[in-house]
């Protein structure tokens, strides 16, 4: 795989050329009859981008040796003319995953950590809310979701701008309490992708982002990727997160910060996305015909872990018969075809990438909205390779996903409007107002305050995130909701106060008002007690 040179690549439009070697050792790609037109894909982004408010959009697809396309489309920028490239950088957000694994199978292939080596063998302070799970959990424990621990649990350490070292992380894995049993069920997990960073650290010597970038990102010629946003160079193009919100786009902040590299950080082009891919596809061996990982560590990052559910609507429309984790990649079916694939979210920003050894075909997309329209142009894509068919003849992936998603936002306004409807609205709190003032403490996240305004209404601040804090409006009896200021957050709370047996208030349990509040809002997970109630207990 040559580098992205003027030659091959110019002005961002689209790619070609030769890759180095074979995309596979163990079988020739598929020759499909027919392939998409550029211009036919053209035609799904546009189609994808207008279905889903997406202002801007990158893509790459590699086939059969070549990266086949790459192309930006739209604005990096509402307000702005700068153009979406395949050079402008994306925040590709939980794709990290397979980043971090790939550096953790460097250090295997170093011979320095072996995938079942427990975890406190390499990082001794580490510690789950099990003895025995602390003393079984092995590195490959943490990286495929089989923890036992609820989805996402302890994601408020991190999102929203949460205030919070990654010493602060790996220690409070121990309060966290588990859901299942341990390697017993599926539950998707980001403070574990932290505490893996931590192990790469430990065991190369190097900061994290640094060994990334020096083992991995730049010697695949991936030089303008950074392992966090951060650390990407002043004057490069990078696309801004965007809402839209009452029929227009707003600029948003970005939630990315240095403590996520590990589970959500690298920063990337869709063109250097295709080396990426174009990589993976040829078992580990980079541009300049190196092996840079060994076969045998590829393979085993795309080997199946833990067993989940496939989604309905690819059981449906592409006959998903398995779905499983591996190692930062989730393993299915698409039309009976393997396919490792994942997702990524964060403020503002929504990507996904898709390979299918056997076909050598790869498709990466991502987009500066919240949206959907980068999983629906891959599958979109991928259908058109598979099926030979032209979008408009073939099955529409942005219908689909379309009808989908509004089915969901519709399910949870009808939710909302039900809770709404069935609280009893004679009810008032048991206490006077002053009477639920005080510091709530919960053992992993730490303290929140509860406090009364001016205005004599109740207030509720984290002391880890200042993006949560905002009135809390009587919902019914000794139940609140809090109504966080920033209104792009989406993630309304209800706070219930529990009162202790002589009457007086004793903790708050917490859980997200709407269906659709996004799972990294772990409210559910937090127990938090009242500090005076602590102290007398201490």
């Amino acid at each position: 795989m040559p580098s992205s040179s003027p030659s091959l690549c110019s002005s961002a439009r689209r790619c070609s050329g030769l890759l180095a070697g074979l995309i596979l050792s163990v079988a020739a790609p598929a020759v499909f009859a027919t392939t998409p037109s550029p211009q036919a894909i053209d035609r799904t982004v546009a189609r994808a981008m207008e279905t889903f408010h997406a202002p801007g959009m990158a893509v790459s697809v590699v086939y059969d040796g070549k990266v086949y396309y790459s192309e930006g489309h739209g604005i990096a920028e509402v307000g702005k003319h700068a153009e979406i490239t395949d050079q402008t950088l994306f925040q590709i957000a939980s794709l990290s995953k397979a980043f971090t694994n790939a550096a953790l199978a460097l250090l295997v292939d170093d011979g320095k950590l072996e995938w079942d080596d427990p975890v406190i063998d390499h990082l001794p302070e580490f510690r789950m809310y099990d003895p025995w799970v602390t003393r079984e959990f092995t590195v490959r424990d943490m990286v495929t979701h089989r923890s036992g621990l609820p989805l996402g649990a302890g994601d408020l350490l991190i999102f929203p701008q949460a205030e919070t070292s990654r010493e602060e992380v790996v220690h409070a894995m121990r309060y966290l309490k588990p859901s299942s049993s341990f390697r017993s069920e599926f539950d998707y997990d980001n403070l574990l992708y932290i505490v893996a960073g931590e192990v790469v650290s430990r065991v190369s010597g190097m900061e994290f982002e640094d060994f990334v970038e020096r083992r991995l990102l730049f010697p695949l010629g991936m030089k303008d990727c950074r392992a966090a946003l951060s650390r990407t160079a002043r004057r490069a193009h990078k696309a801004t997160p965007h809402l839209y919100r009452e029929g227009k786009y707003e600029t948003t902040l970005s939630l990315e910060s240095n403590l996520t590299a590990a589970t959500g950080g690298v920063n990337c082009s869709a063109r250097s996305m295709a080396k990426w891919m174009n990589f993976l596809l040829n078992n580990g061996v980079a541009s300049n015909g190196k092996q840079l990982l060994s076969q045998d560590r590829v393979a085993e990052l795309f080997k199946p872990a833990t067993l989940n559910t496939p989604r309905g609507y690819m059981t449906e429309h592409a006959g998903a018969f398995l779905s499983a984790y591996a190692q930062g990649w989730n393993v299915s079916t698409f039309y009976g075809q393997p396919i490792y694939a994942h997702s990524g979210g964060l403020w503002g920003m929504t990507s996904y990438i898709a390979l299918m050894p056997e076909q050598g075909l790869a498709v990466f997309a991502s987009n500066n909205a919240m949206s959907a329209a980068p999983l629906a142009v891959v599958n979109d894509v991928l259908d058109q390779f598979l099926t030979g068919t032209a979008q408009e003849s073939g099955k529409d992936w942005i219908a689909i996903l379309d009808k989908l998603v509004n089915s969901k936002r519709e399910n949870a306004a009808n939710a909302v409007a039900e809770a709404e409807a069935a609280k009893v609205e004679e009810s008032s709190p048991s206490l006077p107002l002053e009477a639920y003032v005080g510091t709530y403490r919960d053992p992993w996240y730490g303290d929140i305050k509860v406090s009364k305004n001016e205005d004599g209404q109740l207030w509720f601040q984290s002391g880890r995130s200042k993006l949560l804090s905002g009135p809390l409006e009587h919902f019914q009896f000794n139940t609140f909701i809090a109504r966080w200021e920033e209104r792009s957050l989406n993630a309304d709370a209800y706070v219930s106060f529990t009162l202790d047996p002589e009457g007086g208030v004793e903790r708050i349990r917490m859980k997200a008002v709407s269906p659709a509040t996004d799972f990294s809002f772990d409210f559910h997970d937090l127990e938090l007690i009242r500090v005076a109630v602590l102290e007398e207990v201490e």
